[in-house]
């Protein structure tokens, strides 16, 4: 504790010594300084240079800049964001924290929020951006404001408000590989006190791989988007907003090959080549996500008041032949099914109060299952085929409240405390036909012969306490110490198993926000060290079974910084670096998996001392903007790269992503009155081969590489 006090102390002293030097009298009129980025990192709107937490915000523009079109591709523009696809859910790791796990009631280790409202299934997380007016990425554990608690992070997706006047912005474009994408957002007002708006999205291509035993186009996906939003205000201290979306999404779903070297289960079956599959099933990949959200915000006058309900449904089927071979070895037919309801009460502290305060109360129940998972093939035999059902019910409810109090003329101290109460239920069997298999009596279900129900209760208090001192109007420095925790469950489609209890993560930060040179640079900087007790492991055995446990302990060190410069009017430069050294401290039964069946079965291994998945030393992102205005118009370039360093895919250190470094560009037009645009866009410029994915199981390690290089243009209109 002494070192991690000492290191974190230096950082603090460091900030204390650039401030006076660093800052700079700050000009408002000056075009060339960078415009205030607003946020709800602390659940009311706030300066990104006065929140005492490290925050990436992405607007809308960097967004449409960089070519990152939808969820999965945001960590192009966040340093220390590594997402992990397999082709029907995309799962978040913020500074080496996340979960590999895919069963429908296992959450996220970062939270994804939409307007406030919690997504609860990774299966409903992938989602195109259209109508977004920013995104932020809060990084580190979020245990005491957000409705559950995380410990990697929070996702916030904040959506465009209606306006009173009509508005249409819609685009379309096409692109290589069959790349269809258009869409579209209006908002008008429906009288004085009302508006409304309606954002739609699709995009299809036609497939940039071929499975060559059924010789069928492969990574192919046609995805729908719908969203709505009704604003009224009834009065000035009043202010209600409806909203509800749908999205489809139709795809070849996780078209995994055997990895380069690997020998399938057959025996016979090799790497087929790149962007090539060989198998004998066809994968398939469907969602069908919808939901509905009622916020009120009302002014008390001693007080804000805030009510945020929400309703989540993801319903998902997915065929996978996840032995990759030509042979019907295994075929899961995967039913996935996640319902949530929530609701919120927060009561916050008037915008005059010198004393910012919030009390709030949380409210989630969700259902899971699986109806069924369905194995085939060779792993079934004698029978046709076997079917697993499982469900968790989930019910949560937590009381919470934060407090930031001025204790001298510039410093101030924030202290939070949640308490959360959560049962969780789950049932599950086997059956054949509509024939269960009975098994014999357990302890986890006693008397129990064929369904097995077990329940578990949490109670967990988590909390954060940050110091905050500002050296001058542009440079804030701050120490927190943060507790956040992600929820435990059961192995739904192991019934009989023991449940797996909640993670827990203690993160000591310190941080510094500068902005210098009359706003022209704004440069953000944190360094952080985690204590990481009972992290969940999940692991793939023989037959596609898989097991979540508690089963490790880590520690993380790591640093990140965000930088934007204006360098003219017309050129703006931005950057962001993660550094992570995150490595477990004790793990002893960590499962090692050769890389082809025929090398042996898996076994156990101690991984203690081996680096965290997913946690590269380093990644980073660099882009720049340059603005020609003209008589004809205001052209526009953007070049933007990501980069990742390798990652280990298991603790046993064995299977590796290899790192990459992946270039975007645009080239725009923008008419002089605005209302028509062109973009020639490149994504993967550099036609670089990277892995969106590599999965070690028992059945051979199987991969999938991100798409090849694609060069579209698209067209846009805009009334105003």
């Amino acid at each position: 504790m002494k070192t991690h006090a000492l290191m974190l102390a230096g950082v603090a002293i460091g900030a204390c010594i650039a401030g006076p030097a660093l800052a700079q009298v700050t000009d408002q009129t000056n075009t060339t300084s960078l415009e205030d980025i607003v946020v709800t990192a602390q659940r009311t709107s706030q300066s990104l240079q006065q929140v005492p937490i490290a925050v990436t915000a992405v607007t809308a523009a960097d967004l449409s800049n960089r070519q990152i079109t939808s969820s999965l591709n945001l960590e192009a523009a966040v340093s220390n964001l590594t997402l992990t696809e397999n082709g029907v859910s995309v799962t978040p790791f913020l500074r080496g924290v996340g979960s590999n796990q895919s069963n429908p009631n296992d959450e996220a280790s970062v939270a994804t929020y939409i307007d406030g409202v919690y997504i609860p299934s990774v299966t409903g997380n992938i989602f195109k951006f259209n109508n977004v007016e920013r995104i932020e990425v809060l990084k580190g554990p979020q245990g005491t404001l957000f409705g559950r608690n995380a410990t990697g992070g929070v996702i916030q997706i904040i959506t465009r408000d209606p306006g009173q006047e009509p508005l249409l912005d819609a685009s379309i474009g096409i692109g290589t590989k069959g790349i269809i994408e258009a869409s579209a957002y209006a908002s008008t007002g429906l009288g004085q006190n009302l508006a409304i708006d309606i954002a739609a999205t699709f995009d299809r291509n036609g497939g940039y791989g071929k499975d060559i035993n059924r010789n069928a186009d492969i990574f192919k996906h046609n995805q729908l988007g719908l969203r709505s939003k009704l604003l009224w205000t009834p009065g000035e201290t009043t202010e209600i907003r409806l909203s509800g979306d749908y999205s489809r999404l139709n795809s070849t779903g996780t078209d995994y090959q055997l990895r380069q070297g690997v020998v399938g289960a057959d025996g016979v079956t090799s790497y087929p080549g790149k962007r090539r599959t060989n198998t004998d099933f066809k994968n398939i990949g469907d969602n069908d996500i919808y939901g509905a959200s009622l916020r009120v915000d009302q002014d008390l006058d001693f007080a804000r008041l805030v009510s945020i309900s929400g309703y989540r449904h993801v319903k998902g089927n997915f065929h996978l032949d996840q032995d990759a071979t030509p042979f019907p070895l295994v075929r899961a037919d995967i039913n996935q099914f996640a319902e949530s309801y929530s609701q919120e009460v927060q009561l916050l502290s008037p915008k005059s109060s010198k004393v910012d305060w919030l009390l709030g109360g949380y409210y989630f129940h969700a259902k899971y299952a699986y109806e069924p998972l369905q194995i085939a093939g060779l792993a079934a035999a004698p029978l046709p085929s076997i079917e697993l059902f499982g469900d968790q019910t989930t019910k949560s409810y937590s009381a919470y409240g934060q407090a930031t109090v001025p204790i001298l003329e510039n410093t101030k101290l924030t202290g939070g405390l949640r308490y959360t109460h959560e049962k969780q239920d789950t049932n599950g069997r086997t059956e054949s036909g509509g024939v269960v298999f009975p098994h014999a009596p357990i302890a986890l279900c006693p008397g129990a012969t064929t369904d097995c129900p077990q329940s578990q209760s949490i109670n967990k208090l988590t909390w954060r306490v940050a110091i905050d001192q500002q050296f001058s109007d542009d440079v804030l420095g701050y120490l927190s110490y943060n507790r956040g925790i992600k929820s435990g469950g059961f192995n739904m489609i192991n019934a009989g198993t023991p449940g797996y209890k909640p993670e827990i993560l203690d993160a000591y930060e310190a941080g510094l926000k500068l902005q210098l040179f009359d706003r022209r640079v704004r440069l953000n900087m944190a360094a952080f060290i985690y204590d990481y007790q009972d992290i969940q492991v999940f692991n793939i055995t023989g037959g596609g079974a898989v097991l979540t446990t508690n089963a490790a302990a880590a520690r993380v060190h790591g640093f990140d910084a965000d930088l934007t410069v204006k360098a003219s009017q017309n050129l703006t430069i931005s950057a962001g670096l993660g550094i992570l050294d995150g490595k477990y401290t004790d793990f002893p039964n960590a499962t090692f998996t050769p890389a082809s069946p025929l090398q042996g079965g898996q076994s156990v291994v101690d991984a203690t001392g081996n680096r965290m998945i997913y946690a590269p030393k380093v990644s980073g992102n660099f882009s720049v903007d340059y603005l020609v205005p003209t008589s004809m118009g205001e052209f526009g370039i953007n070049a933007s790269v990501s980069q990742r360093g390798k990652v280990y895919v298991a603790a046993a250190n064995r299977l590796a992503i290899p790192s990459y470094a992946v270039v975007n560009g645009t080239l725009s037009w923008r008419s002089p009155d605005e209302h028509f645009g062109v973009q020639i866009w490149a994504r993967n410029l550099l036609d670089k081969d990277y892995y969106l994915n590599r999965t070690e199981q028992a059945l051979g390690d199987i991969q999938f590489l991100a798409p090849p290089r694609t060069i579209g243009v698209t067209l846009s209109v805009k009334t105003r």
